[in-house]
């Protein structure tokens, strides 16, 4: 699962709210403005990089324009529009981790697994990378030689 961040003047009413799309660029709302401030338009893996990344865009927003009220918000557009609801930073946060643990976890390291990660046929599990896999085979032929 990706996560992008970009600043947006949300539709009807303009407000001025940091989002964090799930699923990547292609589901961000269409409203977003030109990027400004590190992290905006970036794709994220890990959802509570995407969270504390927002956070700060939104704090740096509203130093940079103190008139505005900036709010932070997360959401799944689907590939439509739909504005996101703000939300607190501790509701946020709490979402972050939530979402952090369902995701898939190399089943060697613990890293989150990109994409479809890899597989082998005769190790259980999934790997977020070719090393990982490559690794848990080796682990795998130590403890068939152990064995024998």
């Amino acid at each position: 699962m990706t996560y992008t961040v970009t600043r947006q003047s949300q539709w009807p009413g303009g407000a001025s709210v940091v989002e964090v799309s799930i699923g990547g660029l292609d589901y961000t709302n269409p409203d977003a403005l030109a990027p400004k401030y590190n992290g905006e338009f970036e794709e994220f893996h890990d959802p509570r990089e995407a969270v504390n990344t927002a956070i700060e865009i939104a704090d740096k927003w509203e130093n940079d324009e103190p008139e505005k009220k900036i709010e932070v918000a997360v959401g799944d557009t689907g590939g439509c529009t739909c504005p996101f609801e703000p939300g607190t930073r501790k509701e946020l946060m709490k979402w972050a981790e939530s979402e952090y643990e369902s995701l898939s976890k190399c089943h060697r390291c613990g890293e989150i697994v990109e994409g479809g990660g890899y597989c082998l046929w005769e190790c259980d599990g999934i790997f977020c990378s070719e090393q990982c896999a490559e690794a848990a085979h080796y682990d795998f032929l130590a403890e068939l030689e152990e064995e024998q």
